[in-house]
């Protein structure tokens, strides 16, 4: 855990340690308010989050407060619609197809992106069609937030280029920010995880040796980091912090080096995703069918048997 502090402009604190991100997510006094007047940087940081995951006068659920009761009814019905999907999911069903031959196809032209948003955005719409400009609006939004450039920031936010890409996003999940989030910010965490497959599987012992389980649980990706912010004064593993202090929770260094799949989701916690357990599923659904559809070419295959 590290702490920078100067007064006025900037009250920030690093933690990558599973057990004090867990510790810190659970504190009463630390949680997703996010009110921007306090120090400079700490405000740009807020500031250029929230803008960028707004839509409608509304955060997305990732933004919101822990006391927020609108958001946690759909966080709970969201994570038992999917839970509902995970024992078909892990078996490779047939809407797993496209994705299986990409991973086994190093050869694929296919954008994994617009396959895994088309994935995605199924679950919150019968009727959803993954476009070129979808996806293009996907990797505007997740860009949005972390935008270091700030002349860049400055013309995107202008020229409205974030505010059409939520528009557009939205328009084809029926206005659910769950789904938006789904299909623009969680789509990359997703095909980065499906990029990690096709390597696994291009290395033939790593194919024929991993259970689906093994396979899911290496290609679990984490975001980079999210936010918290105390709401008062406090201490926590030893390190003090005012009301204000914002922290940077690293969950995708701290899930990687630590192996630790649940700080992915922030699954013991009130903040859990609705997809933890969905996700891993079809990450083994997508393997499984992967290695069956390779085990049968080479049964059909006359040198397989030499």
């Amino acid at each position: 855990m590290r702490r920078w502090r100067v007064p006025g402009f900037v009250d920030r604190i690093e933690v990558d340690d599973p057990k004090e991100i867990s510790e810190i997510v659970e504190n009463p006094l630390i949680d997703r308010e996010f009110f921007t007047p306090t120090s400079l940087i700490n405000w740009f940081l807020l500031k250029r989050a929230l803008i960028a995951l707004s839509f409608g006068g509304k955060r997305f659920p990732t933004q919101t407060p822990r006391a927020s009761s609108e958001d946690a009814q759909e966080r709970e019905a969201l994570w038992k619609d999917l839970q509902a999907k995970i024992p078909s999911i892990r078996q490779g069903p047939s809407e797993l197809e496209a994705l299986s031959q990409w991973v086994s196809n190093t050869d694929s032209d296919a954008v994994a992106g617009i396959l895994v948003q088309q994935l995605l955005g199924s679950l919150f719409s019968e009727h959803f069609v993954a476009t070129p400009e979808s996806w293009h609006a996907a990797q505007v939004l997740v860009k949005a937030p972390r935008l270091s450039n700030l002349p860049k920031l400055m013309w995107w936010t202008l020229s409205g280029k974030v505010d059409r890409a939520k528009r557009l996003l939205a328009a084809m999940v029926g206005g659910s920010l769950s789904g938006v989030n789904a299909i623009g910010i969680a789509v990359h965490n997703v095909v980065k995880g499906l990029e990690r497959m096709r390597e696994l599987f291009a290395d033939e012992k790593a194919r024929s040796s991993l259970s689906a389980q093994e396979a899911a649980n290496k290609c679990v990706m984490a975001p980079i980091s999210v936010y918290r912010q105390a709401t008062a004064a406090g201490t926590v593993q030893g390190c003090p912090f005012s009301r204000g202090s914002l922290f940077v929770l690293n969950i995708g260094s701290a899930s990687r080096h630590f192996g630790d799949r649940r700080i992915a989701f922030l699954e013991d916690s009130w903040s859990r995703c609705p997809a933890a357990e969905w996700v891993p599923a079809m990450f083994e659904g997508v393997w499984k069918r992967a290695r069956s559809a390779g085990d049968a070419g080479s049964i059909g295959d006359p040198k397989a048997a030499h």
